[in-house]
């Protein structure tokens, strides 16, 4: 499965991070999202993995997000990373961000009995919780960083901003697989973080 190579870590390097991890790395940025600017709900006819989460669930729908968030706090680093959360779910960063701000994301999420993406962006916490692996992370520790988040006070986007959002995403995208979902993002990267070329590039050509 295609990931983002920059923004991944080699399993040693990032264990050797969490042991070197204070509590002064945690004060080096926001951990808050700043702004929504893009929402498009997806479906896919032939679901993938989730190797953003230790479970490794099934994705066949969710959200592709385009999120504001502070460059310097979004750079790739050779340590352990904030994992990005949303809602009751981790996210799963394509690109950097750290030139553009601009943080192009897929985030799992069930269809409902209407067929709709199960997940109320509007209602929903968007926040960068504490360095670790994505794929180390469990239901238990969704639990406990949505319990953090709401002891330090973060709170959902608002509603006007998420309306605004899914307005710029559109109606529901039916896709085939997780490679044209790739090639989607790679338009999304395209327009709020042009600057990623190489990223691009290999997106437009995932599957091919």
């Amino acid at each position: 499965m295609r990931r983002y190579k920059v923004a991944r870590l080699a399993a040693g390097a990032a264990l050797l991070g969490l042991l070197l991890w204070t509590p002064a790395y945690a004060a080096e940025g926001n951990d808050r999202v700043g702004d929504i600017l893009f929402a498009q709900p997806f479906r896919l006819d032939k679901p993938y993995q989730h190797s953003w989460r230790k479970e490794q669930p099934s994705v066949a729908s969710g959200y592709l997000l385009v999120l504001a968030v502070d460059p310097d706090f979004a750079r790739p680093r050779q340590t352990a990373e904030p994992v990005l959360y949303v809602g009751n779910q981790t996210a799963e960063r394509l690109n950097a961000a750290d030139v553009s701000g601009r943080l192009v994301v897929i985030v799992p999420a069930p269809l409902n009995a209407r067929g709709e993406v199960a997940l109320d962006l509007s209602q929903a916490m968007i926040w960068f919780g504490s360095p670790d692996l994505p794929e180390r992370v469990d239901a238990a520790g969704v639990s406990a960083e949505n319990v953090s988040a709401n002891r330090k006070g973060v709170k959902p986007l608002p509603e006007a901003k998420v309306r605004s959002a899914l307005r710029r995403g559109g109606n529901l995208l039916r896709l085939p697989d997780r490679e044209a979902l790739e090639r989607r993002a790679a338009q999304v990267i395209q327009e709020y973080s042009p600057n990623e070329t190489d990223l691009i590039r290999g997106l437009m050509l995932s599957g091919k």
